[in-house]
């Protein structure tokens, strides 16, 4: 959803021409459908003279603009009856009271909320009235199936008052009522989480100490890694083949640095040495994983800050009661731990779920995250070792054996001196003789010819038979 104060000035950029010719002025709302049909643009004149811009109209609705297919997605409000019934009634959202059917103030209207591809209206930001935040003095009234607009007041039916309760029968009330045994347990919750980064953090070691290169790139895309590294100064030297230094301590990496290094498959070198660290990665993957798990028990909360995605959507906002729809929004962005923390939970905390025995459910919590980590870590692991052996395999191809490689029967898969290929590693992966034959891998120069290195017999998956 947006705010609609968000939509106030924006330009309106032509897509076919580039042009920013018109801006947002007000909004153009339906009381009785309960929906946001347009925009008022940027236009001198009475309203009869009005020029608008309708919601089907916008293909894309950025930070920075509102994006339409050309200057014809502008209006005159007469070519459309329904926002010209709306400007000529003139009702002024902004300051308007908002109260309940049965006397009750819920505040001062100051904002709205909306679907920006329906125009469905899910709720208005308000000052004042009963629920006020005792810090901000804002909430969120949800919005009815349909609102009374009067001169001085909105109403509301009398159920919104119940919507905008805080249901704290979650967390919040186990915490009062079982003490000291949810503390232990959660102690408990901690502990498994720490051990479980432990043991990550081992795993992740043995596979890097392997072949650090392939193990990052399976973790973190080298895009990611050169998209970190941009700008970043160096901490330590790395040296090419060559003999030359690709980068000195504190040297800022620059693009030409990061090609470099892609030749020279040092991508993942260069990212180390910029800071870049695989353990924060599996950390935040850790902690989303915690949140995605436990986001459900922010649902009945008051949000107490606003969360907005990098493109300027809203996913809740500040006084809001969490909803089903709300935590599914926050689940299709991936800002369920963001959700969380604006209701004063964290990942860890929200694992703690609630149920008749307390107890029992959160140690389950605590099995089910412990699993969880630990099959993270081994399948990092999985993917880290298929990926080094694939490295070994492209780096043995082509060379010779320094050793007679053998098969179950005793066969003669390759001689000492023949060269490797797809067919002798095909035979001893089947002989389960592989990792036999990529440690006698011949990886010096040799100073003697090949007709000195060749057995007198030929392997059976030698290239001479």
């Amino acid at each position: 959803m947006r705010n609609g104060k968000s939509m106030l000035g924006k330009p309106v950029i032509a897509y076919d021409s580039g042009e920013k010719f018109k801006t947002i002025a007000d909004l153009i709302f339906d009381q009785e459908n309960n929906l946001l049909l347009g925009f008022l643009v940027d236009e001198a004149g009475w309203f009869s003279n009005a020029l608008v811009l309708p919601l089907n109209q916008i293909q894309a609705i950025g930070n920075d603009g509102v994006i339409v297919a050309s200057k014809d997605a502008i209006i005159p409000a007469s070519e459309s009856p329904q926002i010209e019934t709306i400007l000529n009634r003139n009702n002024i959202l902004k300051g308007t009271r908002i109260m309940t059917t049965d006397g009750h103030d819920l505040g001062k209207m100051e904002d709205l909320y909306f679907d920006d591809v329906s125009g469905a209206i899910e709720g208005y930001a308000v000052s004042g009235g009963i629920f006020a935040d005792a810090y901000s003095g804002r909430s969120f009234v949800p919005a009815p199936d349909t609102l009374k607009i009067g001169e001085d007041v909105a109403f509301v039916p009398a159920y919104i008052a119940d919507l905008m309760e805080e249901q704290v029968g979650g967390i919040k009330s186990v915490l009062q009522t079982t003490g000291d045994k949810v503390k232990e347990i959660a102690q408990a919750t901690g502990e498994k989480a720490q051990d479980a980064a432990q043991l990550t953090g081992e795993k992740l070691q043995e596979v890097t100490q392997l072949a650090s290169t392939t193990f990052t790139n399976v973790v973190i895309h080298p895009e990611e890694q050169e998209a970190f590294m941009l700008g970043k100064v160096a901490q330590e030297a790395i040296q090419i083949p060559n003999g030359l230094y690709l980068v000195q301590p504190g040297q800022v990496v620059s693009q030409s640095d990061i090609l470099l290094a892609r030749n020279y498959n040092l991508t993942d070198a260069l990212y180390r040495a910029t800071g870049g660290s695989l353990t924060d990665k599996i950390g935040g993957q850790l902690t989303g994983a915690m949140a995605s798990m436990g986001v459900e028990q922010a649902q009945g909360r008051r949000v107490n800050r606003m969360i907005f995605t990098d493109e300027g959507l809203v996913i809740a906002a500040e006084g809001q009661i969490v909803t089903p729809r709300v935590i599914e929004r926050a689940k299709a962005y991936h800002y369920e731990q963001a959700l969380l923390e604006s209701v004063g939970l964290t990942a860890v905390g929200a694992l703690q779920t609630t149920g008749s025995d307390v107890g029992q459910q959160v140690k389950e919590g605590a099995k089910g995250l412990w699993e969880q980590v630990k099959e993270t870590a081994s399948n990092l692991q999985d993917q880290g070792a298929k990926a080094i052996e694939d490295q070994r395999i492209k780096g043995a191809l082509g060379r010779p054996v320094t050793r007679v490689i053998l098969d179950r029967n005793d066969g003669v898969i390759l001689n000492v001196g023949e060269l490797i290929t797809h067919q002798a590693i095909a035979d001893s992966r089947q002989a389960d003789v592989l990792e036999v034959l990529l440690d006698s891998v011949y990886t010096e120069t040799p100073h003697l010819s090949l007709d000195e290195l060749r057995a007198p017999e030929h392997g059976k998956a030698a290239l001479n038979q």
